[in-house]
């Protein structure tokens, strides 16, 4: 069951740095003395008047209905051991306006440290620190002790790209689930503390400020949770309608699809734990646990730092990090970036949670503006399979889209016409959107692409080695996701020949293809577009490569059986160039194909909108956040079809 979760629960990773701090308490010191005139203890009464922070004790704060977030900014500035620069303030904002944010209150200069967090004082969160401490024999904890099996299970891991830090993503969102619930039950109880002791409680109640803000609980029926619920647009709180009929065509229905059946198996598995923790033992229903879950799955997806942030020395996993998890990404100009700063002596301490994290501006950021990191590239759909937002296209990034590598319905004998018995039995096509037929295809194009792409490899190293070189890779800028294949499955409906007989959606394998997009049309990125058409032409000259046997094999014997196709053939297509007019015909096939039905699709999902405006008004909080979601899935759209659009324009550009 684990497989699967770690096949599709998407992964939000950040990349981080470290180094050793030597010159870093200088900085501080000098930029915590001198900063435009504004001195520390100025913004300290700023902050505290914009985040009511009068409350001592947890329990009053959420009663006095104090937002989290503000509570946790502001009791971060009373610790001596953190730094947080003058210059930035918090600004707590509903989803609609962007959601948590930090921002400038003067100018700041670029390369000025505006945070240094030691990790041991804001108490930072990760998995294996907290399964490390329990011992059952203490007080036996049902749901913490399958979380510490499953972590436990070395057979878990396998060599499939991120599986394991996907398995430590759904350990970790359990933990969260788990403490998040206690504390509700601690706060709805009204108890002391006195007399009342447990494991989960106890770390529940030390990490009370970090967990009333990550994120606020569906289940909290207090005025605050209401207004800002933190996930609006997140995929597992979609409708199923709109999974179907807003993102349908795109490859975020693929993904929506996989994260909530991903999270559904680990949520079956969990089921019977946290039911005999907190249906059986607390005043708590099944709904809520179930929410309690979507909650921190929803957060760890989207504020936590993973195997690349350099914790992961000893298979610790994924952390989360009070304040500096609320700045917001921008992948195209970010303005500050965080590193990890340690002793030179103490190497061990990142794997220990030791050091500081430091947040430093890249370039200067004007009174107002809001920070913003880069979370790493990643297109649009797989953003928002994780934040819940795709990111706005101010001036050019890279973006992704998708190119079936079959037609779903392939004409096997193009050249001649079919007699009607034929035409009446299908005779001359062949269902390829049918795994049956498909799959021996594209396990041979992967091998393929593969073969071809190990001989360039030792091609360049060779030719470097004889010219006394280094071997270089142009577009240095060009993200490293897109120098291998990528196969993505999309969901689309069967073709019309055999919609009687197989009726149910089909998955079409696809290749991610990526490249340069801008907000106005120029020739500017040609170069990165002619790029992008050549990583993937040995994958269309396989595949080429297979339609032609498949239909030589129909003329010579009447069938198309592709248990017939010869594999070697396809690996010497794939490198030969003497394949590049089929390869690029088929791709062209493909994007035409995918760009009308994207827009289609998305005529038919403004269509299904406007039914749902007239039938509800849209005037309440869930017509409000359909319309987000709505948004969200027209970006995603959007984002894709520029893409195709571009990549179009290349390959009909290339035929003159």
């Amino acid at each position: 069951m684990i497989a699967a979760i770690l096949a599709v629960v998407v992964l939000a990773v950040s990349a981080f740095g470290w180094s050793d701090h030597s010159s870093l308490l200088a900085q501080k010191s000098r930029i915590h003395h001198s900063n435009h005139g504004i001195s520390s203890s100025r913004h300290q009464n700023v902050l505290r008047s914009s985040s009511l922070s009068e409350a001592q004790d947890v329990r009053q704060d959420h009663q006095q209905q104090q937002h989290p977030h503000s509570k946790l900014w502001s009791t971060t500035l009373e610790n001596s051991k953190c730094y947080v620069n003058p210059s930035i303030e918090l600004a707590v904002r509903p989803p609609s306006e962007g959601g948590t944010g930090i921002v400038a209150v003067v100018d700041i200069p670029a390369d000025t440290v505006v945070m240094c967090l030691p990790l041991e004082e804001v108490g930072m969160v990760d998995a294996a620190s907290i399964l490390d401490l329990y011992n059952e024999e203490e007080g036996r904890d049902e749901v913490l002790t399958l979380l510490k099996d499953m972590w436990n299970r070395k057979e878990l891991a396998t060599s499939e790209g991120n599986s394991e830090d996907g398995k430590r993503l759904a350990i970790f969102a359990g933990i969260i689930a788990h403490l998040q619930l206690t504390r509700y039950k601690d706060m709805k109880s009204n108890t002391s503390g006195e007399g009342v002791s447990s494991y989960a409680l106890n770390q529940s109640r030390r990490l009370a400020l970090f967990l009333d803000a990550m994120p606020l609980l569906p289940q909290r029926d207090d005025n605050i949770n209401s207004r800002t619920h933190p996930f609006p647009t997140h995929y597992l709180y979609w409708t199923d309608d709109e999974i179907q009929i807003l993102l349908r065509g795109t490859i975020g229905q693929t993904k929506a699809r996989e994260v909530r059946a991903g999270i559904g198996l680990v949520v079956r598995e969990w089921s019977s734990s946290f039911l005999e923790e907190h249906f059986n033992n607390g005043d708590i229903t099944q709904t809520q646990i179930l929410n309690a879950i979507f909650s921190a799955f929803t957060a760890v997806l989207s504020r936590s730092f993973g195997d690349s942030a350099g914790r992961d020395l000893n298979g610790k996993g994924r952390m989360l990090v009070p304040l500096v998890d609320m700045l917001n990404h921008d992948g195209e100009d970010p303005n500050v970036r965080w590193t990890w700063h340690v002793g030179g002596d103490d190497e061990n301490g990142i794997e220990d949670g030791k050091g500081d994290i430091v947040v430093t501006t890249l370039s200067e950021v004007k009174t107002g503006k809001e920070l913003f990191k880069c979370y790493g590239w990643r297109p649009s759909w797989d953003v928002a399979s994780s934040y819940g937002f795709v990111p706005r296209l101010s001036s050019q990034r890279w973006e992704c889209s998708a190119i079936p590598l079959f037609p779903a319905e392939l004409d096997l004998a193009p050249d001649s016409i079919a007699t009607p018995n034929q035409k009446a039995n299908h005779e001359t096509t062949l269902d390829l959107s049918l795994e049956s037929n498909y799959a021996p295809l594209l396990k041979s194009i992967v091998d393929a692409v593969e073969t071809v792409n190990e001989f360039k490899d030792r091609q360049a190293i060779d030719y470097a080695i004889a010219k006394n070189e280094t071997t270089n890779k142009k577009n240095i800028d060009r993200p490293k996701q897109l120098d291998r294949l990528q196969l993505v499955s999309l969901f689309q409906p069967p073709p019309k020949s055999t919609a009687k007989k197989y009726p149910f959606l089909r998955r079409q394998p696809c290749v991610v293809i990526g490249t340069k997009i801008q907000i106005s049309l120029s020739d500017e990125n040609d170069h990165y577009h002619c790029d992008a058409i050549n990583s993937v032409l040995p994958a269309f000259r396989a595949a080429a490569s297979a339609i032609s046997q498949l239909r030589n094999n129909h003329q010579r014997f009447g069938n198309a059986n592709t248990s017939q196709i010869v594999a070697s053939q396809m690996t010497m297509a794939a490198g030969d160039s003497d394949w590049d007019v089929p390869a690029r015909q088929l791709i062209m096939e493909g994007i035409s194909d995918r760009i009308q039905n994207l827009v289609d699709d998305g005529t038919n999902a403004k269509a299904w909108l406007a039914k749902q405006n007239d039938a509800t008004g849209m005037t309440d909080r869930n017509g409000e956040h359909g319309r987000f979601r709505a948004d969200m899935a027209s970006d995603v759209r959007e984002a894709e079809l520029k893409v195709l659009r571009v990549l179009l324009k290349e390959l009909l550009n290339g035929k003159r």
